[in-house]
């Protein structure tokens, strides 16, 4: 993974991870509390491998198996390795699920595949079939309990899909720098799960007007769906308003949900 690419996610994550943070302990706030029994701390970061994935766990703020799952899917190039410092520090008991994507690519992985030359319909069923796969493969290690989800560039794609296909298995969505391929929006008067994305106007690998035209599309459709923009960024270093934008919306008495 090049280095311009880890200070494309890097530094633009810990941003948006400001602003995320604010929301996590908003939605978390709607979960009942679960029983807490006394039990020895999991130790982390934990692996494993469920129906062919690599999976990392961490249980950030003395988070436990009884804590919220927060699955958070890294981009193309990358891995979930990579991740581990980012979310180390997260301020809120969660667990945190990194699973690793399929394929080889460069120095890390990829999801699925992305060429200038797909058409909608190929760059949807690409998205919709690892979405498919990543999802079973989630549903085991979780025993199919209620997820949140985040994602960077590829993995912000994948975590508009979770919030397109699973609007009842999925609490909120938290794209950075994504978007929905136009063949997996809801269909038929179904919504998304809720999603607030993050996503730089400048930005070209993943350009502002896909996330933009996503967003407006879910609204379109009645789905609960906010985009928070970085005028002038290339997802690369947010503005202090992340942080503004973040407080705001876990200020809210009654985050949106499913």
């Amino acid at each position: 993974m090049s280095a311009a690419m880890l200070s494309r996610r890097d530094v633009f994550l810990r941003g948006a991870l400001v602003a995320f943070s604010f929301g996590f302990v908003a939605c978390s706030r709607q979960q009942p509390e679960p029983q807490k029994t006394q039990a020895t701390p999991p130790s982390w970061p934990r692996r494993s491998t469920h129906e062919g994935v690599d999976f990392i766990e961490l249980f950030p703020s003395n988070a436990d198996e009884s804590s919220p799952i927060l699955v958070a899917i890294h981009g193309r190039g990358d891995r979930p390795e990579n991740w581990i410092d980012t979310w180390r520090e997260f301020p809120a008991p969660v667990r945190v699920v990194l699973p690793r994507a399929f394929d080889p690519f460069g120095d890390g992985y990829t999801w699925f595949p992305l060429r200038s030359t797909m058409s909608d319909e190929d760059f949807g069923k690409a998205v919709g079939d690892a979405e498919a796969r990543l999802w079973n493969a989630v549903s085991k290690l979780t025993g199919g309990k209620r997820v949140l989800v985040t994602g960077f560039s590829q993995g912000g794609i994948l975590s508009y899909a979770f919030a397109a296909r699973h609007p009842t298995d999925v609490i909120h969505a938290f794209p950075v720098a994504g978007a929905l391929p136009k063949p997996l929006l809801p269909t038929n008067g179904a919504h998304s799960a809720p999603i607030t994305a993050f996503h730089g106007t400048a930005d070209k690998m993943i350009p502002f007007a896909w996330g933009r035209e996503s967003i407006d599309a879910l609204v379109a459709g009645g789905s609960p769906a906010e985009l928070h923009e970085y005028p002038g960024s290339r997802t690369r270093s947010p503005p202090k308003s992340a942080a503004t934008s973040g407080r705001r919306f876990g200020k809210r008495s009654e985050p949106p949900g499913p």
